[in-house]
């Protein structure tokens, strides 16, 4: 069975646990709004911001990686920046002004989900950062479509989806080198206990992330 094959599943898996919580209910129902979108975008700004060196960085911490995907990493790292410029231009075409987002900060979980990628990189397993990665380009590429119309349907203007729609487009092909990364870096049996681990982590992290930008939103855009 193929690593990425075994990632998937087990995304699926926790995808589904997920569901049940209430935010999840209330998304799958349809009931996002203008302001829960503001608050993804405001928090999804400040996550991605530093996304491009955090995979760069996290390249001095896998054994024996080979010269290639090393070259696919920081490939697929350049290819991430300048992402969150995109998150704050769909919030400015949505009438939030520069500065509001300019001087605002992360919610706690927030720098939570970028904070414990970090501390697996340095203290725990650098093979759990790969399921940071594969939950954060997996997931626009599955739910993206169904997100983009239902905001649509909101009547938000293709100009200020510009974050989710590169993400649709683009991450297909980052989800091919995540494939290529597990092949060559996930090897025994308890590397792929630690991809599964880091993906069940940070499904869970990254939707408590979302469900206080969305609690966010409501305080600051309703």
């Amino acid at each position: 069975m193929k690593k990425i094959d075994i990632a998937i599943s087990t995304w699926q898996e926790i995808m589904a646990l997920e569901s049940a919580r209430p935010w999840s209910v209330k998304l799958n129902s349809g009931e996002m709004k203008l302001c829960h979108y503001k608050g993804f975008l405001l928090e999804t700004y400040h996550n991605t911001a530093k996304n491009p060196q955090l995979q760069a960085f996290a390249t001095m911490f896998f054994k024996n990686i080979s010269h290639s995907i090393t070259k696919k990493f920081f490939l697929h790292a350049s290819s991430e920046v300048t992402h969150e410029t995109l998150a704050f231009k769909d919030l400015v075409i949505l009438g939030v002004p520069e500065e509001i987002i300019k001087n605002s900060r992360p919610l706690a979980t927030t720098r939570a989900l970028s904070a414990v990628a970090i501390h697996n990189l340095m203290f725990e397993s650098p093979i759990k950062y790969l399921g940071y990665l594969f939950h954060l380009e997996y997931t626009p590429m599955v739910n993206g479509k169904k997100i983009v119309t239902m905001l649509k349907s909101l009547g938000i203007p293709d100009q200020a989806l510009s974050f989710l729609e590169e993400h649709m487009h683009a991450d297909p092909a980052h989800v091919k080198m995540l494939s290529d990364y597990m092949e060559d870096l996930v090897k025994t049996e308890d590397d792929i206990t630690e991809l599964k681990v880091g993906i069940r982590d940070f499904v869970v992290l990254h939707n408590r992330m979302l469900e206080e930008a969305f609690e966010n939103g409501e305080k600051l855009f309703s």
